[in-house]
């Protein structure tokens, strides 16, 4: 071997060393190189169910009234002592699940405005019975049925002043006394009764 083939063989081991000797000890040999991997997308947490809310209710929407009318007689009857009562009767007609109203006013020389005020609304049930809502206003001066009379000292009775607001089921045509009032202090009675008929 020549010393130039020698020197050549030498240079060619070195570079075949040079690489190995270049990684820190401990360093495992490098294998093929692969591209990076990208950040990982986070996968997204299943958010909780909301809490059930509070229970709501929906009311049924109200029934339209039926094309028939209804009159409603309110008949008021006053009676002080064993004295013939006094009856008054008042009528309204109206549509079913309708209201109607009647106000009256009497004017006195010596007493102030006495009214006799009636609202009513009639409804008329599938059985063919009638719901009747009436609210009723009657002042009656003291001397209209009779002389007014003394109650233990107290001076003559001036009016009585009676405030009705019923609801009742009634057969149409037939009338039924609803209430029955006395008073406070006299011994005068004011009955009310109510008849509702289906006008056809």
């Amino acid at each position: 071997m020549t010393a130039r083939s020698f020197a050549l063989t030498i240079v060619i081991a070195s570079l075949a060393v040079a690489p190995a000797l270049a990684q820190p000890p401990g360093t495992p040999p490098a294998g093929p190189r692969t591209a990076p991997a990208g950040p990982r997308t986070p996968t997204p947490a299943t958010a909780p169910a909301p809490p059930p809310g509070p229970e709501t209710t929906i009311a049924p929407p109200r029934r339209n009234g039926q094309p028939v009318n209804i009159r409603v007689d309110v008949t008021i009857s006053d009676q002080r002592g064993g004295a013939t009562a006094v009856k008054k009767t008042v009528s309204v007609v109206t549509g079913d699940r309708q209201s109607g109203f009647i106000r009256t006013i009497a004017t006195y020389t010596n007493l102030p405005p006495v009214p006799l005020n009636v609202d009513t609304e009639p409804e008329l049930l599938p059985d063919g019975k009638i719901k009747v809502a009436v609210n009723l206003q009657y002042d009656l001066p003291g001397g209209a049925s009779s002389p007014a009379a003394d109650t233990a000292n107290a001076g003559p009775l001036r009016s009585t002043q009676i405030r009705e607001n019923l609801a009742v089921i009634l057969e149409s045509d037939k009338p039924l006394v609803v209430a029955q009032s006395a008073d406070p202090v006299g011994d005068r009675q004011v009955t009310i009764e109510i008849k509702a008929t289906v006008l056809r």
